[in-house]
Order: C-alpha cells, then sequence, then structure tokens
C-alpha cells in the first residue's frame, strides 16, 4: 500500500507517507524494539508530523552540525 502512495509534486516520498500515517491517525507503526507507543497517547492537537519535542531537538540539533557524543 505504501509503494502506492500518491507523492505530490515537489514532495518527498517519506513526508507522503508520514501525511498518509496522519490521516490514519497512527503516530508509529510497532515494530520490536520500538517505545511502543499508540496514537492514543498522541497529543490531538499536534500536526500529522510532529513526533515529539525530542525529535524536533534531534533535528534542529543535526540541522545546525551538532553532533553529542
Amino acid at each position: 500500500m505504501v509503494q502506492r502512495l500518491a507523492v505530490r509534486e515537489n514532495e518527498k516520498p517519506e513526508t507522503a507517507r508520514k501525511r498518509f500515517d496522519g490521516q490514519l491517525g497512527v503516530r508509529a507503526w510497532t515494530t520490536p524494539g520500538t517505545d511502543g507507543r499508540t496514537a492514543d497517547q498522541r497529543d490531538p492537537k499536534a500536526p500529522y508530523w510532529w513526533d515529539g519535542d525530542e525529535d524536533a531537538s534531534q533535528s534542529f540539533l543535526t540541522a545546525m552540525g551538532v553532533t553529542l557524543t
């Protein structure tokens, strides 16, 4: 099903998948080794692409070229 997602013009496939997950109300697909949080534990006011404060912080640090060891 993911292979048949409609990817908009100038859109990355990853963004299309996140948009689709948001439409389904799925925060993250459960796989072995994940924290197992469900869509019910997600803030209902958050946009589909928001993965939480930790992800936002890490994305910002990565974009700024900061590496923590």
